[in-house]
């Protein structure tokens, strides 16, 4: 059976479009910094709550973002910290994030920032761990005199039966370095709480020298990871995460009466970048390739309703 020349043409201008369109969502979802869409998940502080949208690299498992090095591992550092997350981190800054990898969401923390003067402490004890997690980075793990960072897990049951997991962690790091952990394996269906204790109340506040130093801020992230939503958290006060998303009742504005007038309060500061805000998220070329995208599927679309 032979074809035209006209049809020929014509299958050739479609097949020349739709790989068009698989080259440049290749180039999409090759990009570095994604972010995976999902904003189901919230934080909840003194009756506040945020809704958080998991950090994602395309295809790439929570151990290698985190990027932990120490003289064991290649590429090695005598730091015994996160690389990976360094563009992500602060000075003198508690951050805190999901993060949506190949292998399940994980819970993943950083104290401090590399290379940044002074060093700190924290101690964070978590509730209502789902019991299939656990913790694959420990932020430090290592044996010598100098890991004085320990990490308590154990798994406890209810009444009905039902298993539920707790941690105690302490960190304290030196100057120059930073310190942070990981949890993986939250599921689908999960609510804990991170009861959190800085500086002077920290545990291993007190080890003198090298390792004093305060953490100013506690932030959780969200979104794009390439640039995130940063929220300030209150650093006295618990923070409860959960696999629900917010409802009205907990996002809408706390209103107090104060002098006879009402003002507004908030208990977390959120910051972030123009394009974020008005864009959920994406950024500039976010939005670019989904204009191009669209029009290429419109064009593949109406070629294609020619035969």
């Amino acid at each position: 059976m032979t074809e035209n020349s006209t049809t020929i043409d014509r299958r050739r201008f479609i097949q020349a479009t739709m790989a068009s369109t698989a080259v440049l969502g290749g180039v999409s979802s090759a990009g570095a910094l994604q972010s995976s869409g999902n904003t189901q998940y919230s934080i909840e502080q003194k009756g506040k709550c945020i809704p958080i949208e998991p950090l994602s690299m395309s295809g790439l498992p929570v151990e290698e973002f985190y990027d932990y090095r120490t003289p064991d591992t290649d590429p090695m550092s005598y730091k015994y910290a996160s690389f990976g997350t360094e563009s992500l981190q602060r000075d003198d800054t508690s951050l805190l994030f999901l993060y949506e990898g190949p292998k399940g969401l994980s819970l993943v923390m950083i104290h401090d920032k590399l290379d940044s003067d002074g060093g700190g402490a924290v101690s964070f004890r978590i509730t209502s761990l789902p019991v299939q997690g656990k913790f694959v980075i420990k932020d430090d793990q290592y044996d010598g005199s100098t890991n004085r960072d320990t990490f308590d897990y154990s798994v406890t049951r209810d009444w009905n039966g039902n298993k539920s997991a707790n941690a105690v962690v302490h960190w304290t790091w030196q100057g120059g370095r930073s310190d942070g952990g990981v949890y993986r394996g939250l599921g689908n269906d999960f609510e804990f709480t991170i009861h959190p204790q800085f500086n002077k109340q920290a545990l291993l506040s007190d080890e003198g020298g090298e390792y004093q130093g305060d953490v100013k801020k506690w932030e959780v992230l969200s979104g794009n990871v390439n640039n995130p939503t940063r929220t300030e958290l209150k650093m006295n006060e618990p923070v409860k995460i959960t696999s629900k998303s917010c409802s009205a009742e907990t996002t809408a504005q706390q209103k107090t009466t104060s002098g006879g007038g009402e003002k507004t309060t908030s208990p977390a500061k959120t910051t972030s970048k123009p394009s974020d805000v008005n864009s959920g998220g994406k950024s500039f070329f976010g939005k670019l390739w989904d204009g191009i995208a669209s029009v290429l599927n419109s064009v593949v679309s109406f070629f294609t309703s020619l035969f």
